[in-house]
């Protein structure tokens, strides 16, 4: 069995084994391959060509082709980038056909939850975006504020220690604020909120559209923003 699961991102059991061998024993063939794997050689083939096809693994050129594994990094990126774009058509398909929603809330349990359900929010902006966040989440947050800042919209940004833009100021709030850990709030457009703290590598809050949930957020960033 393949310590590897890439079926949830649209590979196959098998395309997850081959990559995995493609990690640990190196490039190769696809005849190494399909040894190594314990593979049909035919099935190994097939994996491989889909791996290709998929991003996931190049081959060279020669005679016999080899194949070699792109990085893990490479390939979270792409994963990351392609269910991104679903999403957002999906989004955008759904609120063409459903109707009105109730007040929704979504606990956030990590870090890159709560970055993806900001900058999910942040791209489809319309009129404005208020946030606070640690520095650090800037630089992945930047493709996303890019858009909202380059039309115009009203885009204010605080950050708990000094950040830089290239596009857009973003200023520092003080310090000595009372929050479990490291604040992060976001409101978009004034119908969705995210309102959480960072402490370490563990993030616990929630993103929510209920208009009380809403104003709570306003009233977190206005009292971070006016503390002594």
């Amino acid at each position: 069995m393949p310590r590897l699961d890439l079926t949830p991102f649209g590979f196959t059991p098998t395309e997850s084994l081959v990559y995995e061998v493609l990690l640990t024993g190196g490039p190769g063939t696809g005849y190494a391959i399909a040894r190594s794997a314990g593979l049909a050689r035919a099935n190994a083939y097939g994996a491989l060509e889909s791996l290709v096809s998929k991003g996931a693994a190049r081959a060279e050129d020669g005679r016999p082709r080899r194949y070699r594994p792109e990085s893990p990094t490479a390939l979270i990126a792409r994963i990351e980038t392609e269910h991104g774009i679903a999403l957002e058509r999906l989004g955008g398909e759904l609120e063409q056909v459903a109707v009105p929603s109730s007040p929704t809330l979504v606990e956030v349990a990590t870090a890159r939850a709560a970055l993806q359900l900001i900058g999910h929010d942040v791209a489809r902006a319309t009129e404005s975006v208020l946030l606070l966040a640690p520095p650090e989440a800037y630089p992945l947050l930047a493709p996303s504020l890019r858009r909202p800042v380059s039309s115009g919209l009203e885009v204010r940004l605080y950050a708990t220690g000094a950040t830089e833009l290239p596009f857009a100021p973003v200023e520092t709030i003080p310090s000595g604020h009372a929050w479990p850990g490291l604040p992060l709030i976001a409101i978009v457009d004034g119908r969705s909120a995210v309102v959480a703290a960072r402490r370490g590598s563990e993030v616990q809050g929630h993103w929510s559209t209920a208009s009380s949930f809403v104003a709570v957020a306003r009233m977190a960033l206005e009292h971070f923003r006016s503390a002594p």
